[in-house]
């Protein structure tokens, strides 16, 4: 997965702890389920595979795509290596209960560095998508959807083949958090999700809905392959991605689509965004998102 590396990363968060601020001294509101709390958030300077872990309420309120929020002094600036752990959740209960970036050993994967959610809905998630600003394009490629794109201290994809790995053998349930311009967060949950492989053009395998304040946009998209603006593999008579500036699991076309342009909020153009229309409809991109699964 190609990266933009930080080499010469700024601390900009004020407040308690070495510089982050506490979940509860973050503006706006939040609904259903609670954000990821801090200041536990860490991210390395350099990565090989993946991006940063989730940010802190004063890094919300500022998305410097530069910036570095994590000042705390047990930071590393590389990713933290445990051979034994083949996904985030067997790292948590190894002990390792601070979110950041981890290099996991997943049987038939190879070593995969990953940024794990430790802190959200009891933690223990592996995150594949994420949206913080508009500075990483969407707008890719299937070879690079296939291989994983982003920056570590902005949105990425941790890459098609990767997730088909990650989500390959047994049950994974998958939880999807959005913050919009008003900083209120939503989320939605399911029960099962899976990727298949590239023969099967990395079909979707997504299980029931089981609640959030987003609700659900995404079990219309269940059983579709991936499309990408080279790669026309959904039911519309035009290319979907092309359509909706994306890749995603489309049908004719979608309900969602997290991986479109990033719009500040509101937009007057259809479903072309950061879109999840049980949430916020087809006219409003969020400022957040992040996809997550683990073991259920």
């Amino acid at each position: 997965m190609g990266l933009s590396p930080l080499s010469s990363p700024r601390q900009v968060c004020g407040g308690r702890r070495g510089g982050l601020k506490s979940e509860g001294s973050q503006e706006g509101t939040s609904r259903g389920d609670r954000q990821p709390r801090g200041p536990g958030r860490t991210i390395p300077a350099q990565l090989g595979s993946g991006t940063q872990t989730d940010l802190p309420p004063c890094w919300m309120q500022q998305m410097g795509p530069l910036a570095h929020p994590c000042s705390q002094p047990h930071c590393p600036l590389t990713p933290r290596v445990y051979p034994g752990a083949k996904n985030c959740q067997e790292l948590q209960a190894m002990g390792r209960l601070l979110s950041g970036w981890y290099t996991i050993h997943p049987v038939g994967c190879g070593p995969l560095t990953v940024l794990c959610d430790m802190d959200t809905d009891g933690g223990g998630w592996t995150v594949f998508q994420r949206r913080v600003d508009g500075s990483v394009d969407f707008y890719r490629d299937w070879t690079t959807y296939k291989k994983g794109f982003g920056s570590q201290l902005a949105g990425f994809w941790l890459g098609n083949d990767n997730i088909h790995c990650l989500t390959s053998e047994g049950t994974n349930e998958l939880r999807v958090d959005f913050r919009d311009f008003d900083n209120i967060h939503y989320f939605a949950k399911y029960r099962s999700f899976k990727v298949a492989g590239e023969t099967d053009n990395y079909k979707l395998a997504v299980g029931k809905f089981e609640g959030g304040s987003a609700g659900d946009s995404l079990a219309g998209h269940n059983d579709k392959p991936f499309t990408t603006r080279d790669r026309d593999n959904d039911d519309s008579t035009s290319n979907c991605a092309v359509t909706h500036k994306g890749g995603w699991w489309f049908a004719n076309c979608h309900d969602s689509n997290l991986n479109g342009q990033y719009l500040s909020g509101s937009h007057s153009s259809f479903a072309d965004g950061i879109n999840w229309s049980s949430g916020k409809g087809f006219h409003y991109s969020f400022k957040f998102t992040e996809m997550k699964f683990r073991p259920a």
